[in-house]
């Protein structure tokens, strides 16, 4: 289970390990995306076990007719096969265990924002926390999107840029995909444009996706004091804060405010440094200046955050087809 905060590249991971280790599993591999932090709704549990009853091979006509049917069918199916199921931008536990394959040859890989402990606890699921990315490996990262020649040409504004991007790994793409569209301003440009906080993010925004974007599809989730607290949050300056100083600002009691607070962190939106004290990464920090008391103060919709959202994603199976003739015999590769 890859988890981890908006925009670190748990769902490029999963692939990338997918199609490295596709030898392990000779029945093929599922990819779904379960919408967990999408614009539009979730999916469905039952319809993303109908279409992969499709992708195993079982005809419409012979679908089962009720939810525990399909699952129980979907179990069978698997239970002698080696597989491997990847089960992307989950938004729970719930979501995900009607979607684990039977046996004991089939691996499932799950990505999430959320720690999804539930997993933990009743699925022996192991995490894999992903984080920012450190100074080296963010270098390496645009030197793979923008090319060695211009990065080491410009090694001092490549190095601006990362501390500026935070190490978030979508921030440097995305500022990446800037300086490629704008070969003429080149890394010293774009970080001239950088350095002024109130541009920042909306530079880290490219056509259909973004930092904000991201950071928004998480934010939506939130319960009401949750999203609050992370709303002040962005008046604190400071690396690190405590809990008596998060309550302070949230103006609530010591106890609400760490329970905030590990909301906050379970949706890897802060990070939990210490046994009272939390890190806000600064484009998070900057994300929580945009929001607005009415967005936080309880009186707009669920799910109408006032920001700007990705488009939807295809809804599953989103990966490249295997030819016709093997559609309906076999699992659509990773």
């Amino acid at each position: 289970m890859i988890n981890g905060g908006a925009g670190t590249g748990k769902t490029a991971l999963a692939v990338q390990w997918s199609q490295l280790r596709r030898a392990r599993f000779p029945d093929g591999q599922l990819f779904v995306d379960l919408c967990g932090y999408s614009a539009g709704p979730a999916r469905d549990t039952t319809s993303v076990l109908r279409e992969l009853l499709l992708a195993l091979g079982v005809p419409a006509e012979a679908m089962p007719v009720t939810s525990g049917g399909i699952g129980a069918r979907y179990r069978a199916l698997t239970a002698g096969r080696r597989m491997l199921v990847v089960l992307d931008n989950a938004r729970s536990s719930r979501q995900v265990r009607p979607l684990l394959p039977g046996g004991e040859h089939c691996v499932t890989l799950v990505t999430s924002r959320e720690r999804l402990g539930g997993l933990v606890a009743s699925d022996a699921a192991r995490s894999l926390p992903l984080t920012t990315l450190p100074a080296g490996q963010s270098l390496a990262l645009l030197t793979v999107v923008l090319g060695e020649e211009l990065v080491e040409a410009e090694m001092e504004a490549a190095t601006r840029l990362v501390e500026l991007c935070g190490g978030l790994p979508l921030a440097l793409r995305v500022a990446a995909a800037r300086v490629a569209t704008r070969p003429r301003d080149g890394l010293a440009g774009l970080c001239a444009e950088l350095a002024c906080e109130q541009r920042r993010l909306d530079l880290l925004d490219f056509q259909d996706t973004g930092v904000a974007r991201a950071l928004g599809l998480t934010a939506r989730h939130l319960p009401g004091p949750a999203l609050h607290m992370l709303r002040v949050l962005g008046s604190h300056a400071g690396p690190t804060l405590g809990v008596r100083t998060a309550a302070a600002l949230a103006g609530c009691s010591p106890r609400r405010a760490a329970e905030t607070l590990d909301q906050l962190a379970a949706a890897h939106l802060i990070d939990h440094t210490g046994r009272d004290t939390y890190a806000v990464h600064h484009l998070v920090r900057l994300f929580a200046r945009t929001l607005t008391p009415e967005s936080t103060s309880g009186n707009t919709p669920k799910g109408r955050l006032p920001i700007h959202d990705h488009q939807p994603r295809p809804s599953s199976q989103s990966v490249p087809s295997p030819s016709p003739a093997s559609s309906r015999s076999a699992p659509r590769p990773v």
